[in-house]
């Protein structure tokens, strides 16, 4: 039938999801975007070339399965330093950072002894790059479309409106 939206099957949408909290995101977001770079950055390519999340499901699963395998490694090398930090973080107030550097130090050590992962500089994380996918590129269909008529002429004369512009009792 034309026109009718295929939408994806549960298996297809059923994964595991990534149960923490905003404190724990929070506390392991800079080690997580620079351990899943590369999959959080082809599925936000893919959602932004194709328009169609539907398009980019294994994409999704690539992002999640990352995030899963980057807090077990937390979980088994360094959980009592991440557990105090994402702690410390979840009972300030407004979950600001600069009230825990001791224990995110005391985090960054573990990662960086036990993982090797460096806590990425300030800015890092934002800097715009380039991204080698191997998906093919998406066909635009907006380029395969006709392009509109120029406006038709006017038939007949334009008059000015016989009691003059109605903006006068606007404008008050």
């Amino acid at each position: 039938m034309p026109g009718a939206v295929q939408v994806p099957s549960l298996e297809e949408l059923d994964v595991q999801e990534v149960a923490v909290s905003s404190a724990v995101l929070k506390a392991a977001a800079h080690h997580y975007g620079s351990q899943c770079d590369r999959p959080n950055k082809e599925f936000m390519l893919c959602r932004w070339e194709e328009k169609d999340p539907r398009k980019c499901l294994r994409e999704g699963r690539q992002v999640n399965q990352c995030a899963l395998d980057f807090f077990r490694k937390i979980k088994v090398h360094c959980a009592e330093p991440f557990t105090e930090y994402w702690t410390c973080i979840d009972y300030s107030n407004l979950q600001e950072l600069r009230r825990c550097r001791k224990q995110q130090a005391v985090f960054d050590n573990c990662v960086l002894e036990k993982l090797g992962w460096v806590r990425p500089d300030l800015g890092q994380l934002s800097k715009v790059t380039k991204v080698k996918t191997d998906r093919p590129m998406p066909e635009n269909v907006y380029h395969s479309r006709p392009r509109p008529e120029p406006n038709p002429p006017v038939e007949g004369e334009l008059k000015p409106s016989p009691f003059g512009s109605r903006l006068f009792f606007w404008t008050w």
